[in-house]
């Protein structure tokens, strides 16, 4: 039996995830780095911001305060916008004074505003003298999509901390928004990682995350819902005191880009095959609803005989025979097992998954309402000729360990 369940923790973390979903007020997109400011190339960060804009044409504006308003970045932003179909402007406070009026009509007008990198101190003294941080607040609850790097990230959040000029991190107060800290760049600049452990460490500030260059936090309301990248090999951190000492979890991101090599491979197919594209969605969707009716023929009968199914722990299992018995043990299991999707992103072939997994561990042929669990996950689905080809899930898988770790207890 406790082999058994060793294999069947590989396997059942190919149906967790870690994203929180509960939605209440705006929208709230921190990156660690990366984007137009530092991957000018690589504009996978700036393109999934717009996409939640649901707009045809957005409207974008550019804060470049924390950067002292630099033409350079200025141009840079542009630079990159402009290849969107947006409407991009910028506002240059430390330039120009604009009146409280004119500056909320501004901001309360636009789909996205995106905070550029540079001074969080800076920013908050320009914002605060200008009432800007009163602006941001409403026009947050109204729904304006709220993003930025670096700075622009760290803004958000309760606690803060400024770059020194004697070697002596110091906190300052942000917006308080969301709840904690946010430390950007973390695998670039290890003066920030180790400053902001220490601070945590000292209480000086609250736990929060680490955030590598190309990855993004997204909230909904102040619940962490994605966490996503612009690089294969990115991630996050989050960062917390655990009695005398600092401990990092690693969290890992859905990689955008596999979007873009699906719309790659799904274009050459078309070409290849003169054939209208596939509703990849709708597929997607009816596997799930197989899934969740527990018929795993039907589940087979839309997978490719050679199909790829990696789970949150990057383990790689192939074909239908093995992914036939990833479903009976799973299903032995978790009898009620559930899938519940909230929300769904599609690019030509390529789909991703957002939503919670459910189910009851039953021990002994037993359920039991103490063996219940509802957590959030998240999956990558790819189709080809009307096929899953590979399925991917990004997860953590705790508290269902928990659960088969009391059960593998009480077999002893």
């Amino acid at each position: 039996m406790l082999k058994s369940l060793s294999k069947f923790t590989r396997k059942i973390s190919t149906t967790l995830g870690r994203h929180v979903t509960k939605q209440s007020q705006g929208q709230i997109i921190a990156l660690g780095g990366g984007g137009f400011s530092d991957q000018p190339e690589n504009l996978l960060l700036d393109e999934y911001l717009l996409l939640q804009t649901n707009k045809a044409k957005p409207k974008v504006l550019f804060l470049p305060t924390a950067g002292g308003d630099h033409e350079d970045y200025i141009a840079k932003f542009y630079r990159a916008y402009n290849k969107f179909n947006c409407k991009p402007t910028h506002l240059s406070l430390t330039k120009k004074n604009i009146s409280y009026r004119k500056l909320e009509q501004i901001v309360l007008s636009q789909d996205l505003i995106f905070v550029g990198g540079g001074s969080p101190k800076f920013l908050m003294q320009v914002w605060r003298k200008a009432g800007l941080d009163r602006i941001i607040k409403k026009a947050w609850k109204q729904g304006v999509i709220l993003s930025g790097m670096s700075a622009g990230a760290i803004c958000w959040f309760e606690d803060g901390f400024t770059n020194p000029k004697d070697d002596v991190w110091r906190r300052i107060s942000c917006l308080g928004f969301l709840e904690g800290s946010f430390c950007p760049h973390y695998d670039k600049r290890g003066e920030l990682r180790k400053a902001y452990r220490k601070m945590i460490s000292s209480s000086e500030i609250e736990s929060g995350y680490g955030v590598q260059d190309g990855v993004a936090l997204h909230y909904v309301g102040t619940e962490l819902k994605y966490i996503v990248s612009s690089s294969p090999d990115a991630k996050a951190l989050y960062v917390k005191k655990s009695g005398f000492r600092v401990t990092e979890k690693e969290l890992k991101p859905t990689y955008l880009g596999i979007l873009h090599e699906a719309h790659q491979l799904d274009a050459k197919n078309r070409m290849l095959n003169d054939e209208a594209p596939i509703d990849s969605t709708a597929i997607v969707k009816e596997y799930i609803r197989r899934i969740n009716d527990h018929d795993i023929a039907g589940l087979l009968e839309m997978t490719d005989d050679n199909a790829s199914f990696i789970d949150s722990m990057g383990i790689n299992t192939n074909g239908k025979l093995e992914m036939s018995k990833a479903w009976e043990v799973l299903l032995t299991f978790f009898p009620d097992y559930t899938v519940i999707a909230k929300d769904i992103i599609s690019k030509n072939g390529m789909v991703a998954v957002f939503g919670t997994a459910k189910g009851t561990l039953a021990a002994d042929g037993r359920i039991l309402a103490e063996n219940k669990f509802e957590i959030p996950a998240s999956w990558t689905a790819t189709i080809e000729n009307g096929k899953i080809t590979r399925w991917r899930v990004y997860a953590d898988n705790q508290p269902v360990r928990k659960l088969i770790e009391k059960y593998s207890k009480k077999q002893k």
